[in-house]
Formats: structure tokens, C-alpha cells, sequence
């Protein structure tokens, strides 16, 4: 058995970038990445966790007002497109603008690699624009998958079920809600797939564990790309540039990866890129890179904090929070039977945001009311929301624990309603836990 001897790297790649000659393909694909990805990052939500504290992490901060007059342009143009284009800044990275920029983007990509190949052909490689072009793709990954990830963690970006989605028919259900429902409905796994994120983000921060970073997002992000495609879900074209970010940041470490899997072959060293030609700046530029970590995390840990405890599970629950059954209900003085077809009266009421009240009918369609509980005094009002100021006023009596009666004008009839709350870990999909 013999016992490889590991060769000491020589200075270049220990205290600078490589003097490697990269052939013209190679060349080519980093001009185009470059300027590709690079604008990418920019013109999107990417770049806005670079920002820290400085801007709250989940504002979808980015350049892209400085290409709307532009997508506009090539729209109306180059595609015929006539209506008004939606720029209003969401999660949604999906809709017509959202391609067109797209397009925009890859035009000006492939128009400045060509210019570019042009103009400095005779250069024999990137070595020292690419180390620090991987520091600003890790970086702004770093802060996509910390914010994804903690938001899992933290039960916020898929929670569990509104009540009105336990009782809405399954096959009225959008394939997106479909996901969200039943990864909400599972917690634990919730937490672990974005624990997964959250760690590869973290392991991008330091130079050393960025492969395994990569590499942990690379799979994840492949995941999250085969379902935002198979259910539908409006963030595809991101989710797809966030795995190209992985693939780009993982792909100098491919081959090795190949040798370690697949074949028998010694595997050397990684050759690292370092930023600068001296062991002391280089040393300095991880403390700023750690630094840089902890100014991108801190924020989105807090964001995410703020987000649980106004709309995850840390945010206070109404009075008589709830899914509540219609028992009886009187309209001017006539008993209103539950007929499947009648599409006006009440099957179920939910309690369940502040300052909001959901109904269902019996053809199983959802209303809502802006309202206001005030279980002392025995009253509830219900404003319509295509209506501010025509507020119904009820008055709330207590039959019971589980037992409630409305009676009052509604809409401008007199009502006499009853209600029995449902117990919700009767629903199998909420009181079944593990088995």
C-alpha cells in the first residue's frame, strides 16, 4: 500500500491568482457569465440582502426601475405588446415584464461578450476578476438562501393551513396552494429543508467550506426548481438563476467531484483563487468576508423574527379564533334551510387573523368582512371591504364554550344566527400527528 505524498502548492496558488492560459471557450463563458449574471443580480430582488441593515432583507430592493423604460420599450417594439406592463416589486418573478428583462438581459449579455472578446482577445485569462466575481455570486446566494432558509426554519414562508383551506374542496385548490398546504402541514420538514438552505448559505461565507456550500445549494435549489415548474409556482425564472449562481460557483470543483464519486484516481488539492498577492491581505479580506456574512445574516434573521410575529405563529390570535359550523340561521323572521345550492347562505365562520372575519357558503365560496370582536361588551361589527362605510353591527352572545349567537342587521337584514365551534384536531390532516 503506498501512501501519496501531498505536494506543497506553490505561491501562485497560495498567495495570488492563477497564471493559467484559459482556452477560448473558457474565456468566452466568463465574459458572458459575467456580464450575464452580474446584471441578473442586479436589476432583481438578488442583490438587496447585500444591502444588511441597511434595507429590510425581504423589500425586494433592486436596480430594476432603471430598466423598465427599456423593457417597455422592447415590448411594445419587439413584441407588439400593447398593454400597460405590471413593474409593481414582487415575490413573483414570472410575469411578462419579468421575460421581457429576461430577454433584455441576455441581449446585452451576448452583445458585450462580443464586444468585449473583441477588444481584449489577447488576454490569457480572468483568474484575478473571476475570484473576485465569486466572492459577489457567493455573497449574494449567501443572502437568498439565509432568507429562504430562515423563513422555513421559522415557519413563514409556508404556514401551517388557514382554516379556510382545510374545507375549501381539494381540486379547487391552485397546484401552488396544493404545495404550500402540504408543506405547511408538515412542520418538520419544513424546518429541515430550510435548515439545509440555511446552512449552505452559511458555508458559502468562508472561502474554505464555499464548495460544500455550493454544493448543499445546488441540490436544494434543484428541488425548489422542479416544483416552482411542476406546481406552478410564479418563481421560476428566480429560482432557476439562483441554481445557475450555484452551478457557476460549484463548476472549477466538478471534476473532482467527478474523481471522488465515480473513479479511483488520487484527488490533489482545490486550487483556491486568492484575492490578493500577499498572505496578509488575505488574511484581512476573510475577516471582512465574515464580517460581510454577519452584516448580510443578522438582518434576515431579525426580518424573518418580524415576520413570524406578525404573520406566522408568534402573531396573536383573534377572540373566538376558530372554524365555526352555522347550526341555524333566521333571515327576517324565516328560517334559511342548508341547501347545498342556495350561493347566499352561511355553511361555516372563521376567526382567525385580527381585524378580519371569513365566511363560507354553502357552495363552498369564501366571503369576508373587515371586523371588530369585542367579546366583553358582546358585539361584533362587520365591514364590507368593497364598502367601508356600511358597517353591520351584531350583537355576540356567549350559549355556551363552544356556543355562539349573532343576532342583529346585516347587510340590512335581520339575522339570528347560531353557531358551534369545530374542534380542529377532529380534521385528520391536524390532529392525526405521528404515527
Amino acid at each position: 500500500m503506498t501512501v501519496a505524498t501531498p505536494t506543497k502548492p506553490d505561491r501562485a496558488q497560495r498567495d495570488g491568482p492563477t497564471l493559467d492560459t484559459w482556452n477560448l471557450l473558457t474565456r468566452i463563458a466568463f465574459r458572458f457569465c459575467f456580464l450575464y449574471l452580474g446584471l441578473y443580480c442586479f436589476v432583481t430582488q438578488i442583490v438587496g440582502t447585500l444591502l444588511g441593515m441597511l434595507s429590510r432583507p425581504s423589500s425586494g430592493v433592486s436596480a430594476a426601475k432603471l430598466m423598465n423604460p427599456l423593457v417597455d420599450w422592447i415590448a411594445a417594439h419587439v413584441f407588439g405588446i400593447s398593454e400597460p406592463l405590471i413593474h409593481v416589486e414582487t415575490a413573483s418573478s414570472d410575469r411578462t415584464a419579468d421575460w421581457i428583462l429576461l430577454f433584455c438581459l441576455l441581449v446585452i449579455g451576448a452583445t458585450g461578450t462580443l464586444m468585449w472578446s473583441i477588444l481584449d482577445r489577447r488576454r490569457a485569462n480572468y483568474s484575478t476578476l473571476l475570484a473576485w466575481f465569486r466572492v459577489f455570486l457567493r455573497f449574494n446566494l449567501t443572502g437568498q438562501l439565509l432568507l429562504y432558509g430562515v423563513a422555513k426554519i421559522l415557519l413563514t414562508q409556508m404556514p401551517s393551513p388557514p382554516l379556510t383551506t382545510l374545507v375549501t374542496p381539494f381540486g379547487e385548490l391552485t397546484p401552488m396552494g396544493v404545495l404550500w398546504s402540504s408543506i405547511g402541514a408538515a412542520p418538520a420538514y419544513e424546518i429541515m429543508i430550510g435548515g439545509f438552505e440555511a446552512a449552505g448559505g452559511l458555508l458559502l461565507i468562508l472561502p474554505r467550506t464555499a464548495t460544500l456550500g455550493a454544493l448543499l445549494g445546488t441540490i436544494g435549489l434543484s428541488q425548489v426548481f422542479v416544483l416552482n415548474l411542476t406546481y406552478d409556482v410564479p418563481v421560476k425564472i428566480m429560482s432557476f438563476h439562483l441554481l445557475l449562481l450555484s452551478v457557476f460557483l460549484l463548476a472549477p470543483e466538478l471534476g473532482r467531484l467527478r474523481d471522488v464519486i465515480l473513479s479511483r484516481r488520487q484527488v490533489g488539492l482545490s486550487r483556491q483563487l486568492q484575492l490578493f498577492s500577499t498572505r496578509r491581505a488575505n488574511k484581512l479580506a476573510l475577516v471582512a468576508q465574515v464580517a460581510f456574512g454577519i452584516w448580510i445574516a443578522v438582518p434576515i434573521i431579525l426580518d424573518c423574527a418580524t415576520a413570524w410575529n406578525e404573520h406566522g405563529g408568534g402573531r396573536p390570535k383573534p377572540p373566538l379564533y376558530g372554524m365555526w359550523n352555522v347550526e341555524r340561521l333566521v333571515s327576517d323572521g324565516q328560517e334559511v334551510a342548508p341547501v347545498v345550492s342556495d350561493a347566499h347562505r352561511w355553511r361555516r365562520v372563521f376567526f382567525e387573523y385580527p381585524g378580519e372575519f371569513k365566511y363560507q357558503r354553502m357552495d363552498d365560496t369564501i366571503g369576508f368582512y373587515r371586523a371588530t370582536v369585542d367579546v366583553p361588551s358582546h358585539r361584533l361589527e362587520l365591514t364590507r371591504y368593497d364598502q367601508l362605510g356600511a358597517v353591520s353591527t351584531l350583537a355576540l352572545d356567549t350559549v355556551s364554550v363552544d356556543s355562539v349567537k349573532l343576532s342583529g342587521t346585516l347587510d340590512g337584514h335581520r339575522v339570528d344566527i347560531w353557531l358551534q365551534q369545530l374542534d380542529l384536531d377532529s380534521l385528520p390532516l391536524l390532529g392525526r400527528g405521528f404515527h
